[in-house]
């Protein structure tokens, strides 16, 4: 769940920041490709374009978490401590 958390909160501030960013220079009734205006509704391209930005900042966060795991968890290798003798004392 912790790590659900740390991909997903990121990843939509990242996306609401984006969309700010992306609507402040472009207005959304002027979007078109090859002519074809892509969105009748301001709220239906303001949501897909949030959508599509908390996409790729997930994948964004996905592959930092992936990139930031311990060598334990790379390797599978957990080192064990060699056992002590109880009846022996330790030298001074």
């Amino acid at each position: 769940m912790r790590t659900l958390i740390l991909l997903l909160w990121p990843s939509f501030l990242i996306a609401l920041l984006a969309g700010v960013v992306f609507f402040s220079l472009f207005d959304p009734h002027e979007l078109s490709r090859h002519g074809v205006i892509l969105f009748d509704d301001a709220s239906a391209a303001y949501s897909s374009f949030v959508l599509i930005a908390w996409a790729f900042g997930a994948l964004n966060t996905a592959i930092v978490l992936f990139l930031n795991r311990s060598r334990q968890d790379i390797n599978g290798f957990c080192p064990v401590e060699p056992p002590q003798d109880v009846g022996e004392p330790e030298p001074d």
